[in-house]
């Protein structure tokens, strides 16, 4: 699983210096999904579009810390998501679009104002599944954990983790549990 390029998408010029252009983030993500370590592993890989953003919690959450200013804009998080995708369908990985999810869950509506931005109010959605406007809430994970296990039931069916069988005995059934000393 690959969730690669939040940090990426602040606007260029920001004092974080985590800033990397859209082209060399498509770029990365393939050399890290191309890269002889990984594809000598043969792996199943899922790669997860960076999630959306919400400005107005992020803002207050950066202005807490003294941190003054836009460093990332829900519109630019957007267009890292596609890229994700992009690459995903150019390399025939399975991706998982979380931004999607997310927006979709926000309300948003092709055409306009992305739920996060500051174009539009405020998102109790996109609020209450980033803490910052940034970071995951536990519901956020959830949503991440459920949507993960419905991709691989999707995919790889035969993977499906509540369906396989285990290596091992289970810990209550393993030899040697418990055993009174005489």
């Amino acid at each position: 699983m690959i969730l690669f390029g939040a940090n990426d998408a602040c606007l260029p010029g920001s004092d974080y210096g985590q800033h990397v252009p859209l082209d060399l983030y498509r770029q990365n993500l393939r050399g890290i999904i191309q890269h002889s370590s990984v594809t000598a592993q043969k792996p199943r890989l899922i790669l997860v579009t960076p999630p959306p953003i919400e400005e107005y919690t992020l803002e207050a959450a950066e202005a807490a810390k003294g941190i003054p200013g836009v460093r990332r804009t829900a519109e630019n998080t957007m267009q890292y998501a596609e890229a994700c995708k992009g690459v995903g369908q150019d390399l025939g990985l399975v991706v998982l679009d979380l931004w999607s999810i997310f927006m979709n869950a926000a309300g948003y509506e092709p055409g306009k104002p992305l739920p996060g931005s500051k174009k539009t109010e405020k998102s109790p959605v996109l609020n209450r599944l980033l803490s910052d406007g940034l970071h995951f809430t536990p519901e956020a994970y959830k949503v991440l954990f459920e949507s993960t296990m419905n991709v691989i039931k999707r995919e790889w069916p035969e993977q499906n983790p509540t369906e396989l069988q285990f290596v091992h005995p289970w810990w209550p059934v393993a030899p040697g549990k418990h055993q009174d000393s005489a």
